[in-house]
């Protein structure tokens, strides 16, 4: 790899690497990342490595202390309550901002019915095999819900959204290891948020929206 693009590229496919890894829990949470074995796992060089752990240190994935090194960032309920608060905020503003904004709400509208589509296969998948189909599912319930805020036309919320989303993703998908996927009944409520928005029924959506949600307080840590 001599070129920049190159060693871009690396980059990212290591950050995409060990994100998915956290968010899986095949680095578990407080786990110690020692860069001699991630170096061997990921096939990547150490100052590759660094960079990478510090994209995730600011992303809030890993924690870094002077002399003790890199490790995952723990999960908790404070944690986990507090990004729900912060996904409430941001979703359900961006709801009502893509719901205002008709400059480009019919291409909205098909990118949520597009997304959802996607989802909803997954969904369908992980009734069947939840292990094989996490990831995908993860992503795709991700780019839905991303998907919720994108027409928004703020683009500070869009990146500030998407960040709380990953977080909070990592709780859903470690959730799965200590109780099923929720299957037909979360699914359902995609199906009538997705009505509800293609309905333009903005408070019942921001209802249903923040119910949705708040329901991950339940998920087991």
């Amino acid at each position: 790899m001599n070129t920049a693009v190159d060693r871009k590229l690396v980059g990212q496919t290591a950050y995409e690497s060990l994100r998915n890894d956290i968010v899986a829990g095949s680095l578990g949470p407080g786990q110690k990342l020692k860069l001699s074995e991630l170096r061997t796992r990921y096939g990547v060089s150490v100052n590759t490595l660094r960079e990478t752990l510090m994209r995730l240190v600011s992303d809030g994935f890993v924690a870094f202390e002077d002399q003790k090194g890199f490790r995952v960032n723990p999960v908790s309920m404070s944690d986990l309550e507090e990004l729900i608060e912060l996904r409430v905020q941001l979703e359900t503003l961006g709801l009502r901002k893509s719901m205002a904004n008709s400059q480009n709400r019919m291409d909205w509208k098909s990118s949520l019915i597009s997304a959802h589509y996607r989802l909803g296969c997954m969904e369908k998948l992980m009734m069947e095999d939840e292990s094989a189909h996490a990831r995908d599912w993860e992503k795709a319930d991700r780019d839905f819900h991303m998907t919720i805020v994108a027409n928004s036309g703020s683009k500070q919320l869009i990146r500030y959204h998407a960040s709380i989303l990953e977080l909070f993703m990592r709780y859903q998908v470690l959730a799965l290891k200590k109780r099923p996927f929720r299957g037909e009944a979360v699914a359902d409520e995609h199906q009538q948020l997705v009505t509800l928005m293609l309905d333009d029924q903005l408070d019942a959506a921001t209802a249903l929206l923040t119910e949705h949600i708040n329901k991950g307080s339940e998920l087991p840590l």
